[in-house]
C-alpha cells in the first residue's frame, strides 16, 4: 500500500499474526501517514509483525552481528525504527504488547511512524565522535566507551522529543500524552539505577541522559503550549520524586537548553547536546 506522501508501505506479519491485530496496526499507522506532508518522505517504509520476542531477537540479533550494530539493545522499547538498511523500517512484536490498552499502542504505533518520517536516513543511526568531543570527553572522566552510551541515550531522547512535538503539531498530540503518562508510570528500574550510580560523576550524567528520554519531550510538548502539558510535567515530578528537588530543575534547565541548540543537522544538534551535558558543572 502507499500513502498520499507517495512513500510505499510494504507490510510484513509473520506466521500466525492475528489478523485483528494487523488491521489495528494498519489504521494506526494510516492515522499519521495520511495527515503528514513532509517535503523529503522516504520512498519506502518497512513495518514488520513479529509474534513472539524470541524471533524478533534472533533477527535483530543477526542484524547487529552482519551490519556491525554496536548501539545500546532496544529489546525494552514497546517497538523499534531503524533505517540501518538505508531506508525505514519498524518493528512491532505481538506478544510483547500483550497487556497494554489498545490506547496506548495506538500512541505507539503513531511514535514510531513519526520516527520513520523524520529519522528514516542512515544519518539519524550513525554517530560521528569528533577531536573535540573526544577531547571534552576525556576531561570530564568520560572514556570512549562512555561517551558513546550519552551519545546514544542522548540521540533517542532528541529524536523522541522530535517526533512527539511533530506529532502534536499534526493534531495528534493526545495520543503521545497518554504514551508518556505509561513511560513514566514505573521509574522503579531507573531509580534502583540511580541508586547505584549517582556518586559517579560520568555514570550519573549518563542516567541523567536516560531520564530525558521522557522529560525532553514534555518540555517540547510545554513549550508548544499544548493543553495538559503541564500536568504530564507534574506526574514527571512525581514518578522521579526520588531525585532532589535541584537535580530535576537542573535536568529541566538542560532539557530546555537542549531545545534551543542550533545546527543545521541532526549531527551538529547532538554533539552539541552531549557537549553540554558533559561539561554542566551542577549535575
Amino acid at each position: 500500500m502507499s500513502c498520499r506522501m507517495g512513500t510505499q508501505i510494504q507490510m510484513v506479519a509473520h506466521e500466525e499474526i492475528d489478523e485483528s491485530f494487523l488491521t489495528q496496526v494498519r489504521l494506526w499507522a494510516n492515522e499519521v501517514l495520511e495527515m503528514a506532508e513532509f517535503p523529503s518522505p522516504p520512498p519506502l517504509l518497512c513495518i514488520t509483525i513479529w509474534k513472539t520476542m524470541k524471533e524478533f531477537q534472533a533477527f535483530y540479533q543477526r542484524e547487529k552481528k552482519e551490519l556491525g550494530i554496536v548501539t545500546g539493545e532496544e529489546m525494552d522499547f514497546l517497538a523499534t525504527h531503524d533505517a540501518w538498511r538505508g531506508y525505514p523500517r519498524i518493528h512491532v512484536c505481538e506478544e510483547r504488547l500483550i497487556g497494554i490498552p489498545s490506547v496506548i499502542i495506538q500512541g505507539i504505533i503513531h511514535h514510531e511512524i513519526g520516527h520513520a518520517i523524520h529519522h528514516g536516513t542512515l544519518e539519524f543511526y550513525t554517530f560521528r565522535f569528533s577531536s573535540r568531543l573526544q577531547e571534552a570527553g576525556l576531561s570530564c572522566g568520560f572514556n570512549l566507551s562512555l561517551l558513546q552510551q550519552s551519545v546514544y541515550l542522548l540521540s533517542v531522547a532528541i529524536k523522541d522529543r522530535e517526533v512527539m512535538q511533530w506529532l502534536a503539531k499534526i493534531g495528534l498530540g493526545f495520543s503521545q500524552q497518554v504514551l508518556l503518562k505509561h513511560i513514566i508510570s514505573d521509574t522503579e528500574e531507573e531509580h534502583r539505577i540511580w541508586e547505584v550510580v549517582q556518586g559517579s560523576p560520568p555514570l550519573r550524567k549518563i542516567a541523567f541522559a536516560a531520564f530525558l528520554k521522557t522529560l525532553l519531550p514534555i518540555e517540547a510538548l510545554i513549550s508548544a503550549g499544548i493543553e495538559e502539558a503541564q500536568a504530564l510535567r507534574n506526574q514527571w515530578n512525581e514518578a522521579y520524586a526520588w531525585l532532589s528537588k535541584r537535580e530535576q530543575e537542573t535536568l529541566s534547565l538542560l532539557a530546555r537548553s537542549i531545545m534551543n541548540h542550533e545546527g543545521k543537522t541532526f549531527q551538529e544538534r547532538l554533539e552539541q547536546a552531549v557537549l553540554r551535558l558533559i561539561t554542566e558543572p551542577s549535575l
